[in-house]
């Protein structure tokens, strides 16, 4: 059985291609939401810049008010893009005093838990880069947490230096955007000659 759809070629896409481009699509997706893209060595030794994660996502495969001190987990944080958020003031906790923001611009940020607060009847995380020398400067709500990492024998799973291919698409997308548009060009005017040719 074929669908009637006619590609730059001037050809035919079948259903086989269709569903195989489906469970492709589908399968990329699944990978890529159980990796996180280490870019920064705050956590170094155990992962590094340029490094892949494999994690667990938040509510699907774990809950985060039940996780403990000494995972690491990625979450949404609010103090590397303080320029875009109100700080609404401060809260101290023993001995550690946290910044309260107001606003929604967060970036994520893959560190290890080191203490947990429970305010209210709700969960909070203190969470630290290992190779920091302090404490994240945020109070770290449970709804935050994203991922967290998946570990064999207390060691996070890492893949070296797959991520750098991440970095650099992130730094560069303009070349990116650039050159699948030359491509797209390109393959379009060899079409259209091809035709002209018949």
């Amino acid at each position: 059985m074929y669908i009637c759809v006619d590609n730059i070629e001037g050809g035919i896409i079948n259903k086989k291609d269709i569903i195989e481009w489906v469970v492709f699509l589908l399968v990329l997706f699944l990978v890529w939401s159980h990796v996180n893209v280490v870019v920064s060595n705050s956590m170094y030794p155990i992962m590094k810049r340029g490094d892949l994660v494999v994690v667990k996502n938040a509510y699907f495969e774990f809950d985060p008010n039940n996780l403990n001190v000494g995972d690491i987990v990625v979450y949404n944080a609010h103090w590397p893009l303080y320029q875009y958020n109100e700080i609404k003031g401060t809260i101290s906790i023993d001995n550690k005093s946290f910044l309260v923001f107001g606003g929604e611009k967060t970036r994520p940020v893959i560190h290890r838990i080191i203490g947990k607060l429970n305010i209210d009847n709700k969960t909070y995380y203190i969470i630290k880069g290992d190779n920091n020398p302090t404490y994240d400067p945020e109070l770290v709500s449970s709804s935050q947490i994203r991922q967290k990492a998946i570990t064999i024998n207390g060691k996070p799973l890492v893949i070296p230096y797959i991520g750098y291919l991440s970095i650099w698409l992130k730094s560069h997308v303009y070349l990116v955007i650039i050159l699948l548009i030359i491509l797209y060009l390109y393959d379009h005017f060899r079409a259209k000659d091809k035709e002209e040719k018949k």
